[in-house]
């Protein structure tokens, strides 16, 4: 790719991270009890232009009405925008290589600069619809405790969050007080997963549905099965390890049931929680650190390595497993391209979340091991679930966990390929074969 989207993807973040920073900064952006710090709301604007959901501060109580509405505008331009820029400008300007153009078309009939137009006002138009809708659900829900007024704010509010898989909520405790109300949790739930599928996927199911397509696409097709499989996975494990700790504590089936599977949708970088830190196991967060690594869809609202590179890797194991020079999946042979690429990203993103890591554990010495590195896991992978020592964490601990976020959501792949572009001269020198023992 050229650089010069790259460049301005990186630019529109930081602009707009900037921007919401200085709009938290004003007076009437807090309570009148709230002390200012430049550093925390610098954090919360990046937690939401990056769709994380880590907080330092409770923005319920910490921030005013406006204040919270500028959290949500920039979770909603950091979801949003993000697909806006990224496929555009990385179609557009970046005079994308013939192959991968050649793929675009193939998967969503893009003939002309007019019909990726097309498609992505489609695409915005179905991401404004479901979160209309999602809001509508959570308003009728909300009314039964709340203002009618109240109640609006916190269905869109939650509507908006979820579906951009951004984890924040007015609430203090999250989503706790919820765990008792499976409407709250399935209908979020829901939201999330809408979200982490991606936009090009809705659109696609959504044209199949119609009888525009004559079948889902073979990229929708694997998406939404290893969804599918992952959430079942992940719910079956999560379930497992958290049934005799909340029998313990007097849980239902249902209760159990209901909070391992929004937990489970959850932890694949939504970030909100129904079940109070303190219930959840060693073995449970190793697990829910396996989800936040994941992620979710190739071009949704959520982070991690995504499920489609996670399927390449499994693909490239297999075939060296059975001794295979190709890479067949579900009927398919997969383009050695793809398979280096997703390695790539893979390796890249362990590397990504072992150095930061590593930093954290420097910087927090005297916080829980397990939580710091759940912490540094939680904001790599913009996912915002925490143990609760966001708001301990040192101011260094905090500009750590703001470029973990930062990097995170734009992309380790995308910020080195920009820094390297520069430096980049193509050789054709070859050197000898070396061998190694493995």
């Amino acid at each position: 790719m050229n650089a010069s989207p790259l460049k301005t993807i990186i630019l529109f973040f930081i602009a707009l991270i900037l921007f919401g920073t200085v709009l938290l900064c004003l007076p009437f952006s807090r309570q009148d009890n709230a002390v200012l710090s430049i550093l925390s709301c610098l954090f919360t604007a990046t937690s939401a232009v990056c769709v994380t959901g880590l907080s330092v501060v409770d923005i319920g109580t910490y921030y005013s009405t406006f204040g919270q509405w500028v959290v949500l505008i920039l979770i909603q331009l950091g979801g949003l925008g993000y697909m806006l820029v990224s496929t555009g400008l990385g179609i557009l300007i970046g005079k994308m290589a013939l192959k991968d153009r050649k793929i675009m078309q193939e998967l969503f009939d893009i003939n002309s600069f007019n019909d990726l137009f097309k498609l992505l006002k489609k695409a915005v138009l179905i991401v404004l619809g479901l979160e209309l809708i999602g809001a509508t659900i959570l308003t009728f829900i909300f009314m039964e405790t709340s203002s009618i007024g109240r109640s609006i704010y916190l269905g869109i509010f939650h509507s908006i969050s979820a579906f951009c898989n951004a984890g924040f909520s007015p609430f203090s405790n999250s989503l706790e007080g919820f765990s008792q109300s499976p409407a709250v949790l399935y209908t979020i739930a829901s939201l999330v997963i809408l979200g982490g599928l991606g936009f090009f996927v809705l659109v696609d199911v959504i044209d199949t549905f119609r009888g525009k397509n004559i079948r889902l696409t073979f990229h929708s097709k694997v998406t939404l099965w290893m969804t599918f499989g992952i959430i079942i996975l992940g719910f079956l494990a999560f379930c497992c390890s958290e049934f005799l700790p909340l029998i313990e504590k007097q849980k239902s089936l249902s209760y159990i049931v209901n909070n391992s599977f929004f937990q489970t949708i959850s932890a694949r970088t939504a970030g909100f929680n129904s079940i109070p830190s303190g219930f959840i196991t060693t073995f449970s967060a190793f697990i829910l650190m396996i989800l936040m690594f994941i992620g979710a869809g190739s071009g949704s609202t959520a982070g991690g390595v995504k499920i489609t590179t996670i399927t390449l890797v499994f693909v490239f194991v297999r075939s060296i497993l059975k001794g295979n020079d190709s890479y067949p999946f579900a009927g398919k042979n997969m383009d050695i391209d793809l398979v280096r690429k997703s390695l790539a990203v893979f390796v890249l993103m362990i590397i990504f979340v072992l150095t930061f890591i590593a930093a954290l554990l420097w910087a927090e010495p005297n916080l829980d091991p397990l939580k710091v590195i759940f912490e540094a896991v939680s904001a790599c992978c913009t996912v915002g679930l925490t143990f609760g020592i966001t708001s301990d964490i040192s101011n260094l601990g905090r500009v750590i966990l703001i470029f973990a976020m930062f990097i995170g959501r734009v992309g380790a792949v995308t910020v080195l390929i920009y820094l390297m572009n520069s430096k980049f001269v193509q050789s054709n020198i070859k050197y000898p074969d070396g061998k190694l023992l493995i």
